[in-house]
């Protein structure tokens, strides 16, 4: 039996790589890194529009996979500038109900595109 979906919706960023925006497998949801770009492979200058994006970005593909972030149970999120933390942890926070965080690394690390502050990566678990 193969228990592998492919997960693609046109609600986000469409990646410029050989990946999938999501795979379920097993009862669970990978997403790949997401990243600050919006429909239109835009990205907003500042951290704050970029991390609003990749926010939206994986709730588009968590709700296209059947779940959303209330049973995400990892995330991974990696800074250009570990000076941004605070700020994404304010955000981040908002996107959860008070108490319901996954589990979570943030590390410093460069991107692949010039100019993008950020990418996350999720785990998640369907209802």
């Amino acid at each position: 039996m193969n228990d592998r979906r492919i997960v693609y919706t046109p609600q986000a960023a469409v990646a410029r790589a050989p990946l999938s925006q999501a795979v379920v497998a097993n009862g669970m949801v990978y997403v790949s890194g997401t990243t600050p770009f919006n429909t239109e492979r835009q990205m907003a200058p500042d951290f704050e529009g970029q991390m609003h994006q990749v926010m939206k970005n994986i709730q588009a593909v968590l709700a296209e996979a059947g779940t959303s972030l209330d049973h995400a149970v990892k995330m991974n999120v990696f800074l250009t500038d570990i000076r941004n933390f605070q700020t994404m942890n304010r955000i981040y926070a908002s996107y959860f109900k008070e108490g319901n965080y996954p589990a979570r690394t943030t590390i410093e690390a460069p991107m692949a595109v010039e100019g993008m502050l950020l990418e996350i990566e999720c785990i998640a678990a369907l209802p």
